[in-house]
């Protein structure tokens, strides 16, 4: 601020853009999200609306960075498919569903999700799903089930890297193709019915240099393009190889592959983020939304895919939430140090019980604004050069 009041900041000051330099901004965004989410949650329904659900903990691959290790595999059976199935038409208050399927691996008990989706469906209940996975079962016959029956509308699929990394790291159990070339094939499937699908390959110090080999060959056997996004992100917790050699580098290395990475990604025209500027984030985690519950393959309820241990659970379809304080620990906005001094405060919201704890790994968002920032300045100089006759792709300043 000068050291004398000028009238032409009004402005500025009024909506605060300009503070004294001892007003709490930290403090003013947390006393503004619990405004705003008390508000939030007044106005909703007591509708349960969004499932995620897990027909089973087994999985086809073996990655070594998998949280669910240790974790029984278990597989939902048909008279819990019922329940589970029961347990959502009689909470969704006949609204629209929105069902994400997740595992372990969920297309190893695809039988199940089928199951499902025909009791809703046979029930008048409006749906449609997305779902996380490896993608390799999801051949030709299966995709047509998950377009016409799951009303599958996105696909998110990880890989390993390129062709030698993916097979490696993944292992998947009882291959008997090229898993990774199979993936490639599915997910031109999945997009000539009109499935979005964002890959993500998972990175470390071992396979990071495989990015470019992946965008090569999705460039190559994918045909639409604008169904396709691909990103790179890191692999998180401390991992060794055989030789007891740490694969994942510092949070300075991730920091500057995940921008690299990516830009790689965005150059080719395979990565698009909104041209929305941050924002003051209020809602956070789906683990805070009372419209939002996990259903495990034996029907406990959870609030967090991450945290799916038997432990963790706050229930099961038959009796509801019994464990009140675990259930409402998950609405605990987490608060560090280090967010007191970060920018992005305001935009990035980590709960008290996330398992990365105090690492802050919400680089997406500097990927975002930084994306932002170029697209406004691309839009710029678009107009700059019309008005001497002279488009912004013409003038090959910002043209992919």
């Amino acid at each position: 601020m000068p050291a004398a009041y000028n009238p032409t900041m009004e402005q500025l000051v009024t909506e605060h853009y300009l503070v004294p330099e001892t007003f709490d901004e930290h403090q003013q965004v947390i006393n503004l999200r619990k405004i705003l989410r008390s508000l939030d949650d007044a106005h909703k329904s007591d509708a349960i609306t969004k499932f995620a659900i897990l027909p089973t903990t087994a999985c086809n691959a073996r990655c070594y960075y998998c949280f669910e290790h240790g974790i029984k595999a278990v597989s939902m059976d048909e008279q819990m498919a019922k329940k589970v199935a029961g347990y959502i038409i009689d909470h969704c208050g006949g609204e629209k569903v929105y069902l994400t399927w997740f595992g372990g691996e969920p297309t190893v008990s695809a039988n199940r999700i089928d199951q499902i989706c025909e009791i809703l469906r046979s029930n008048g209940i409006e749906y449609q799903s997305n779902i996380i996975t490896n993608g390799y079962l999801l051949g030709n016959e299966m995709s047509l089930r998950a377009k016409s029956l799951w009303n599958l509308k996105t696909a998110q699929i990880s890989v390993d890297g390129g062709e030698t990394n993916t097979n490696r790291i993944k292992s998947f159990v009882g291959a008997k193709d090229n898993p990774y070339q199979q993936v490639l094939r599915n997910v031109e499937m999945l997009i000539r019915l009109g499935i979005k699908v964002s890959i993500r390959m998972n990175f470390d110090l071992n396979n990071y240099q495989d990015f470019k080999i992946l965008l090569k060959d999705l460039l190559q056997k994918v045909s639409d393009k604008k169904l396709l996004q691909v990103v790179a992100t890191p692999v998180l917790g401390e991992y060794v190889n055989n030789d007891g050699v740490i694969l994942h580098g510092d949070d300075k290395w991730m920091e500057e592959k995940i921008v690299d990475l990516n830009d790689m990604a965005r150059d080719c025209g395979l990565l698009r983020f909104g041209s929305q500027l941050p924002h003051l984030e209020f809602s956070g985690c789906s683990a805070a939304d009372k419209t939002y519950t996990i259903i495990g393959p034996s029907g406990k309820l959870f609030r967090c895919l991450e945290c799916v241990h038997e432990y963790q659970s706050v229930g099961d379809i038959d009796v509801g939430v019994t464990i009140d304080d675990l259930y409402e620990s998950w609405k605990e906005l987490a608060d560090y140090d280090k967010c007191r001094v970060c920018s992005m405060f305001p935009w990035c919201m980590k709960m008290k019980n996330c398992s990365s704890n105090d690492r802050c790994y919400q680089l997406d968002h500097f990927q975002q604004c930084d994306f932002t920032i170029r697209n406004m300045c691309k839009q710029f100089m678009n107009k700059e050069d019309d008005r001497d006759g002279i488009s912004g792709a013409e003038s090959g300043v910002y043209s992919n």
